[in-house]
């Protein structure tokens, strides 16, 4: 007997592995418990996010100017931004977006690079670049962009106590501060609402009496109304800083401010113009159900767990509620639902897959004990998988969570073998402990032979190229690493419960014989091998043939609970215009049973500046565009897909808008780049691919995705008039941008008040700004001190201009976008390569990578 072990030994390569767990079986069970209780204590500490951390190799600068128009922040800023870009290493693409006073250039890396050395390399350009741009901008913003910097959670407040601009800054102070201490939270965007401002409403006909000027009176509250340093002192042999402390307090010592006149004389604010408490120019606003509302979106930070975020949140909210009972906080829409529905479901799958995986094996092998050891193994093998993950930084995600469930079902097959070899000596009359010690190790080879086999296939998965191997990364790892402690288990666990936990059997039988169709089919084909092979080559090349005719898409279709409505106002559009294209949105949806809310967001709502909602893009926001989220019913009887084709119609029969249905990650469902230096041939090539994608059947609603041009005001200087007075350009565009939406930021006069600083916005009022005669009239300086108007020196007239440029790798591009009929995008975009005009685009016009 012992020379059997010993050859049976030599099999397994001469490790006998299995043979000494049987003999030490205290080391054995300290490892695995040691495993169990570190992964059920990894376990508690993994994050329950959507999505696996993926790091979009994208750095975005923004850059902003109150009031300038696309074609000027094009010209001014965006190309010296994108030259100053131009020679940075490893970027792949120059993405920029501008719309009315905001520029936003994206440069996007190779996958790889190290992002925060990219961004202080941006950095360090747009530094460089700072002395070509124009003074009148406020300072450039320059971030990293990640994805997971997407709100998930958005929640409505309302407060019958509070004005609107009182109920703005509740969110932005109040609510700010409390769920910014809860864990995970990153930052508190408010969606709607307006800022409070210090109104100051010139007239202009009183500050031509005066010898006055807008600018002049911003430039004078600016100079007075401040508090500077002095430096330092020694009075009475002491050391005491000297402060300038003008600012005023109050906004009746605003109103008594004295300001020079320029010509010796003085006068009161109040003579010139009227000054009031007030808000800021509305350039946004939301809508929840056709009610108006102030909101706000909670945004996590990137390696935090998506539900743990939201219980905190959910928990701060509740305590400030009890605090301010004149409040109320309702809850619109949270990403987390899905997230969390997500993971219990797959906690309900992995236990009943364990289950009815343990039934499997008892049906077959009609034993409780060897039953009970193989089951052992999913869970023994599962746990320990936990630990290694959370030594990787990967969460409990949709990926993550696929590969655990796929996993069960290998994890047990290493156990069966281990089991089914030992139960084989056992029914011929050996001893447990001598059948664990033959069968084990004799099938030993073949054991980590397959789980290598398994383990070489999936883990190359982790390291694929390009953004969907950023996803499959954890894929790949978690399967390998599960299966490895398949194999350990199988290897030391199995055998050892075997030997000490199986009986012996009573009644010896011997090994039957192995006949019947399978048998047969096996003899046939070796004695017919050249046949077989020919069968099985078929087969493989047929399954080859089929592979063209599968979809293909970067995820499968989903049927999210929210479905995403994209708004494009017509140009010149107001806010009120706006206002009525969301109010038909929200009548088409809210009657709906299957609906259970509608929000509406317009405009640039975020106190960051952009819509901050799903959709909003990298791109910034003005009051023509908005998105609305239909909020489903979890318990609803139809899908969102059914909803979209039941609304498109009425969707459609909204006058004076684009209104189009968005994918459930915020974008088009298809859409095609062309790139030129050409705007005139750019535009007709982008108009004749819209018209031509509209024969194509699996692509429903094709649209530009840059507005129509709209009307716009132009001030053209004649150059001898001007030259003759001695008058700027800059003195003509900063008296019409002050007057008419007021001084940048940085700019203006502040009004302290407890711990804020509130602007002070000069500029003329709303009925005023509605007058050309009026903007016509408006005072500049002469190089002799007087004033004249602007109409005597420069041409005021309306023209056509571009309501949002795009631009990629410093040429125009125009987008041409749509959504797909029962499809996903890969025979979508073949289609589209296959039209007439991507065939034969004229010169200068390319298409571009989509």
């Amino acid at each position: 007997m012992s020379e059997d072990l010993e050859a049976i030994g030599n099999a397994d390569g001469g490790l006998r592995i299995s043979a000494w767990a049987i003999r030490n079986p205290v080391p054995v069970a300290v490892l695995f418990i040691a495993l169990v209780l570190a992964g059920m204590i990894a376990y508690t500490g993994l994050p329950v996010k959507q999505f696996p951390n993926v790091e979009f190799p994208m750095v975005s600068v923004t850059v902003t100017q109150n009031g300038a128009a696309p074609g000027e922040m094009e010209t001014q800023v965006t190309r010296p931004i994108e030259d100053a870009m131009a020679g940075i290493s490893n970027a792949r693409n120059i993405i920029s977006t501008v719309n009315q006073g905001i520029s936003t250039t994206s440069i996007q890396f190779e996958l790889g690079q190290d992002l925060k050395k990219k961004t202080d390399d941006v950095r360090a350009r747009v530094d460089q670049a700072r002395a070509i741009l124009p003074r009148e901008i406020d300072s450039p913003t320059v971030t990293r962009v990640e994805l997971d910097s997407q709100p998930i959670m958005t929640y409505a407040v309302e407060a019958p106590g509070m004005s609107d601009a009182e109920l703005s800054w509740f969110i932005d102070d109040t609510i700010g501060r409390t769920l910014q201490t809860a864990k995970g939270v990153s930052q508190i965007a408010r969606v709607g609402g307006v800022n409070r401002e210090i109104n100051v409403l010139i007239d202009p006909a009183k500050l031509a009496g005066h010898g006055l000027t807008a600018a002049g009176v911003n430039n004078a509250l600016r100079g007075f109304d401040l508090d500077a340093a002095g430096g330092r002192v020694a009075v009475g042999g002491r050391e005491q800083t000297l402060r300038v402390l003008g600012a005023v307090k109050t906004l009746e010592a605003l109103r008594d401010l004295t300001i020079p006149t320029g010509q010796g004389g003085y006068v009161k604010l109040t003579d010139v113009a009227q000054v009031g408490d007030g808000s800021s120019e509305v350039r946004g606003f939301a809508r929840y159900n056709g009610r108006p509302v102030v909101g706000f979106q909670v945004m996590k930070t990137r390696d935090s767990s998506d539900v743990a975020v939201e219980d905190a949140a959910t928990a701060a909210l509740a305590k400030l509620q009890a605090k301010t009972p004149g409040v109320k906080f309702v809850r619109i829409f949270s990403s987390v639902d899905e997230t969390r529905s997500s993971f219990e479901a797959t906690q309900h799958v992995l236990l009943e897959g364990m289950i009815l995986a343990a039934l499997v094996v008892f049906i077959f092998l009609r034993d409780w004990r060897s039953t009970m050891i193989t089951a052992l193994a999913m869970p023994v093998s599962l746990i320990p998988t936990f630990l290694v993950m959370k030594y990787f930084g990967f969460s409990l995600n949709v990926v993550t969570l696929l590969a655990l469930t796929l996993v069960v079902g290998i994890l047990v097959d290493d156990a069966i073998v281990e089991i089914e070899n030992i139960e084989k000596r056992v029914a011929r009359g050996l001893r447990p402990y001598e059948a664990a010690m033959q069968g084990a190790d004799a099938i030993g080879l073949a054991v980590v032979a397959t789980t290598m086999a398994i383990v070489v296939v999936f883990t190359p998965v982790s390291f694929m190229a390009g953004m969907a191997g950023q996803f499959f990364r954890e894929f790949g790892l978690t399967v390998s690493v599960a299966v490895l402690f398949s194999l350990v288990v199988a290897r030391l666990l199995t055998p050892l419960m075997a030997a000490y936990l199986l009986k012996a059997s009573h009644k010896p039988t011997p090994r039957k014989p192995f006949t019947g169709f399978y048998r047969n089919a096996l003899e046939w084909a070796l004695d017919h091998r050249i046949l077989a092979s020919i069968g099985g080559g078929i087969m493989f090349v047929g399954s080859l043939m089929l592979v063209p005719l599968l979809p293909t898409g970067f995820q499968p279709a989903g049927d999210p609970d929210y479905i995403y409505v994209k708004l494009q106002g017509p140009p010149g559009a107001t806010a009120s215009d706006m206002e009525d294209v969301a109010a038909r949105v929200n009548t088409i949806f809210q009657g709906k049973p299957d609906v259970r809310g509608v929000f509406a967001q317009v405009g640039s709502t975020a106190a960051t500046g952009g819509p901050g909602g799903f959709g909003g893009g990298f791109g910034g926001s003005d009051l023509r565009d908005g998105t609305v989220t239909i909020v489903l019913d979890e318990h609803r009887t139809i899908t969102g897909d059914a909803l979209r084709d039941r609304t498109l119609a009425d969707l459609r029969l909204i006058p004076d808008a684009r209104v189009s249905f968005l994918s459930s990650q915020g974008g088009a469902g298809i859409q095609q780049v062309l790139t030129g230096d050409d705007p005139v041939a750019l535009l007709a090539a982008s108009l004749e691919l819209e018209k031509e994608m509209r024969t194509i059947r699996i692509i429903t609603d094709p649209r530009p995705d840059v507005p129509p041009t709209g009307p716009e005001v132009v001030i053209r200087p004649r150059t001898a008039d001007a030259a003759r007075l001695g008058v700027t350009v800059d003195s003509i565009a900063q008296a019409a941008r002050v007057a008419t939406v007021g001084d940048i930021d940085a700019n203006v006069a502040k009004l302290a008040s407890g711990e804020r600083r509130i602007p002070i916005r000069i500029r003329l009022p709303q009925e005023a700004r509605a007058d050309l005669a009026q903007i016509k009239a408006l005072r500049v300086p002469t190089a002799g001190g007087a004033l004249t108007t602007i109409d005597s020196v420069a041409d005021v007239f309306f023209q056509a201009g571009p309501a949002r440029i795009e631009r990629l790798n410093r040429k125009r591009q125009q987008t041409i976008q749509g959504g797909l009929n029962g499809s996903v995008q890969g025979p979508a975009y073949k289609e589209i390569q296959a039209l007439p005009i991507m065939q034969h685009l004229p010169p200068g016009v390319t298409k571009a990578e989509t």
